[in-house]
């Protein structure tokens, strides 16, 4: 992927800065399960309601979520093959340190197809229980361009196959 310039990245932020807003049902900072938000309308009557949408920093934490919750591949058919991540392939493996070093390989690898990130400053994938169960977390510190203070994510991933 070639590098864009800073005209572009600003083009590209003013064309991709906002998106539907999502409402996370866990706990603060865990991004798991999400719906659409609703939001009052600013027209009409007060009852009146609509899809909320996330600009700037909402939308920067929900694209760097998104990107790492899709499969990569998963959205070919509308023509986006490359985004997403791999670290998907790996449920079913054990949580030892080979695993979460592949997580950790494949969630930088995701992150560095996305053009509004300026700079991954730390990532970490960790075993949150003695002994391992089949629970990672992935604790990610991101600056974003056009923005001085980073992004700081922990996103949970679960290597357990579901039934």
């Amino acid at each position: 992927m070639t590098r864009r310039s800073a005209a572009e990245l600003d083009w590209l932020m003013t064309q991709l800065g906002t998106d539907l807003q999502l409402d996370f049902v866990g706990p603060a900072g865990w991004w798991e399960d999400a719906d659409l938000a609703a939001a009052r309308s600013a027209h009409g009557t007060p009852r009146k309601r609509d899809l909320a949408v996330a600009d700037r920093l909402r939308a920067a934490d929900q694209l760097l979520i998104n990107r790492l919750m899709t499969r990569k591949g998963e959205l070919a058919a509308l023509g986006h093959p490359d985004y997403g991540s791999r670290h998907h392939e790996l449920i079913g493996e054990p949580n030892v340190e080979r695993t979460r070093n592949l997580i950790k390989l494949y969630v930088l690898e995701a992150l560095r197809g996305e053009p509004r990130v300026r700079e991954i400053l730390s990532c970490k994938v960790f075993a949150p229980h003695d002994p391992p169960r089949d629970q990672v977390r992935i604790e990610l510190v991101v600056r974003m361009i056009d923005e001085p203070n980073p992004r700081n994510l922990v996103v949970p991933f679960s290597l357990e196959v579901s039934p």
